[in-house]
């Protein structure tokens, strides 16, 4: 490095203490508000909140079992039958001359396809929310909340509706970084 006059006033500069006029920590001026507490205020602990963490683990395991089991939904609605299969795209290189980079692994999969059932129901009924891990669907018959294997890129993934099957096709391009294992 070469310690021109430019560079060793640069230097000075970084290494001036801060001027006076500049307030720092302590030296700020208190505006007149007060932390008060209201603890004594808050409603009583509901019994069935978990205390620990093995009755929340306990209590979140039972509602996902029940979330999961199809006819037990929210309320009045059933959870509909759904699959979910990964999805890659293939070239004849990969399938012919097996000279890519691609494996038969769920590791290469681009795409996750969810398919919901959902019978005597209609596109118009259906409220879809797709974050980057979970999938919602509500209608007036069906609710599901699931949960998702892999972080999903919600923007780029879409939904179709099968009037003939009454089915909802999620194509959901999955989020990973690709290197030596995933490609």
């Amino acid at each position: 490095m070469d310690f021109t006059v430019g560079t060793m006033e640069k230097l000075v500069e970084l290494l001036r203490p801060p001027e006076e006029e500049v307030l720092q920590g302590d030296n700020l001026p208190s505006k007149g508000f007060s932390i008060s507490s209201t603890r004594s205020d808050a409603p009583p602990v509901e019994k069935d909140k978990p205390r620990t963490i093995e009755e929340y683990e306990e209590q979140e395991a039972k509602e996902l079992e029940n979330l999961g089991r199809v006819g037990t939904g929210l309320g009045e609605r059933k959870t509909p039958e759904y699959t979910m299969n990964y999805q890659q795209s293939v070239s004849a290189e990969d399938v012919y001359l097996q000279i890519g980079p691609k494996t038969p692994g769920s590791a290469s999969c681009e795409n996750l396809i969810v398919r919901i059932k959902m019978p005597g129901d209609k596109k118009e009924n259906v409220d879809l929310t797709v974050t980057t891990s979970n999938v919602t669907i509500s209608s007036s018959q069906y609710f599901l909340k699931l949960s998702l294997p892999h972080d999903i890129d919600p923007d780029r993934s879409n939904a179709n509706w099968d009037t003939d099957k009454e089915e909802l096709l999620l194509t959901l391009k999955l989020d990973r970084e690709f290197d030596f294992v995933n490609f």
